[in-house]
């Protein structure tokens, strides 16, 4: 599996008199079994950038390749690409329509004209690798709560057998053990089928416990693409484009300040436990 974007640009309203360039020579290589993190403050580009992923977009300039061949290409089956590379949506009511759970992660593989017990056996692994109780499955997917719908929404995509997930912001609106029981899940999906991973998150503490890598956006371009413990030593930077670290790195930081003699570029709240109990041992 290879995805890449060579000098990817977008630019909306490109006719009228004021275009908007929302990506600007993006270069990117997505790399097999690992987990992103795509973060910017609002009309960075986030949103821009994934929909070419998977091909809802067209670069302006530039291409998206899915395994070398452009995505925009004649011979692209556009159908299948997005088999391989699923998006969920903010909202996951946005992606269910059928009249039970199960019908609705079963409407994916049906679409990929699957024999009817392979349907069967994708929609009810995917369905029991999100969580989701053999309870509801013949329920509506609109009885269900915020979370167990984002459940649904994300075993829809997976009953497709992706090579590549894209979840844009999974957790936003959910209470913080919702939000944690779901970035658990994902982690365990990632771990477990070494399927790549791109969330779309505002939550900096997330992207730090879970992800291998993170992306950040910015006026359009790539400015970062490094580990979590290197983008987050440019807190100044980051701060610049209207983001910040993981409130921890902030509490360390001023700890340090204060004489205590503990690393500065910690972010993880179980790093910090350890950099404190290290520190004031006698």
């Amino acid at each position: 599996m290879s995805l890449e974007f060579k000098d990817v640009s977008y630019i909306y309203d490109a006719d009228s008199n004021i275009p908007v360039n929302a990506l600007k020579d993006i270069n990117l290589e997505i790399k097999e079994g690992v987990f992103y993190a795509l973060i910017g403050h609002t009309g960075s580009g986030k949103s821009t950038l994934v929909q070419h992923m998977n091909g809802l977009m067209s670069p302006t300039r530039g291409e998206v390749l899915y395994n070398g061949v452009p995505v925009r290409d004649k011979d692209m089956n556009l159908r299948e690409l997005r088999s391989k590379v699923g998006l969920v949506f903010q909202y996951p009511e946005h992606q269910l329509f059928e009249v039970s759970v199960y019908d609705d992660v079963c409407f994916g593989p049906k679409n990929m004209k699957l024999p009817p017990e392979e349907i069967k056996k994708r929609a009810e692994d995917a369905l029991r690798l999100t969580g989701v109780d053999e309870s509801l499955w013949k329920l509506s997917p609109f009885e269900l709560s915020g979370g167990q719908k984002r459940r649904v929404a994300i075993a829809g995509v997976l009953a497709m057998q992706p090579e590549i997930l894209i979840l844009d912001e999974p957790t936003a609106g959910l209470d913080p053990g919702g939000r944690d029981e779901i970035l658990k899940q994902i982690k365990l999906l990632h771990e477990s089928r070494r399927i790549t991973i791109v969330l779309v998150s505002h939550s900096m503490e997330d992207v730090a416990r879970f992800v291998d890598r993170i992306i950040v956006m910015n006026k359009g371009c790539i400015e970062y693409n490094d580990t979590p413990a290197n983008v987050f030593r440019h807190v100044e930077e980051l701060e610049e484009m209207g983001l910040s670290a993981p409130m921890v790195t902030y509490v360390m930081r001023k700890l340090r300040s204060l004489g205590l003699p503990v690393k500065d570029d910690v972010i993880t709240v179980s790093e910090a436990a350890d950099e404190i109990e290290q520190a004031l041992r006698p």
